[in-house]
Order: structure tokens, then C-alpha cells, then sequence
């Protein structure tokens, strides 16, 4: 339950409690639990799945020339540090650390991917600054 006083909190509280009446006792000692769907250690990861399927569909869509060493190299280690984090808060959050290992993981595989394009494309690509266009010499 929110101790907030504000609108959302007051939404929230009216949501949580109509719920709260509906929840089978199967499943009241998830409901219940410290880092269940009435707390932010719940709907914090679950949220953060987003970054998961945006990661995804990068593996999936997105050229190697345009994946971002940069912003993977961050989330990558965003996502190794709040696993720890994890692990060391009161209750610990095992759906944090789950999401946070996938994101290092997704990220990763984009760093990895984007470097095997550029060591394989070496001798093609023409990188400019301050613009970071990547170019392709004309061959023809």
C-alpha cells in the first residue's frame, strides 16, 4: 500500500484494494510477499522488461552499422550493477535480477555483433567526426 497523499497514490490504494479481495488464497502468499504486486519491487522489473524487448528487437532488426557502442556499453553495465543491487537489498529482488542479467546480456550481444561488423568492415568504412556518419568508399 502507498502512504502517498497525492492522486496516484489515492488511485493506486483503490486499485490494490479492490484486487486484494479477489486474490485466490493460492495465491495469497505471492500477493503478500515483500517483493510482490503490491510493492515497487514488483512492478519496477516488470516495467524494465521493456528494455528487454527493445534489445530483442535490435538483435533481430537493426544493422550492426547502426547499433550504438554507447548506449549498449551503458545499459550493459546499468544492468551489472543493479544486479548487484539486487542481491544486496532488503528484500531481495530475484525479478530485478533476472531482468537486469538479460539486459547486460542483450546489450552484450549488440556490443559483440556491432565490433564483428566493424572488424570484418575495417577496411571499408570511412568514420567521420564530428557528424559520426559511417560512410562506404565506392568500389566501383
Amino acid at each position: 500500500m502507498s502512504k502517498g497523499k497525492g492522486p496516484l497514490s489515492k488511485l493506486y490504494n483503490v486499485i490494490i484494494n479492490s484486487v486484494d479481495v479477489v486474490v485466490p488464497q493460492s495465491m495469497r502468499p505471492f500477493w503478500e510477499s515483500p517483493a510482490g504486486p503490491k510493492t515497487v519491487f514488483f512492478w519496477g522489473p516488470l516495467g524494465k522488461w521493456g528494455l528487454v524487448l527493445a534489445g530483442i528487437g535490435d538483435l533481430v532488426k537493426r544493422p550492426p552499422q547502426n547499433v550504438s557502442l554507447n548506449q549498449s556499453g551503458v545499459l550493459a553495465t546499468t544492468g551489472l550493477i543493479w544486479s548487484r543491487y539486487s542481491l544486496v537489498i532488503i528484500p531481495k529482488n530475484y525479478s530485478l535480477l533476472a531482468v537486469n542479467l538479460v539486459v547486460f546480456l542483450t546489450q552484450g550481444f549488440l556490443i559483440a555483433k556491432h565490433l564483428k561488423w566493424r572488424s570484418e568492415n575495417s577496411k571499408q568504412v570511412v568514420y567521420q567526426h564530428p557528424r559520426s556518419i559511417l560512410r562506404f568508399h565506392d568500389s566501383s
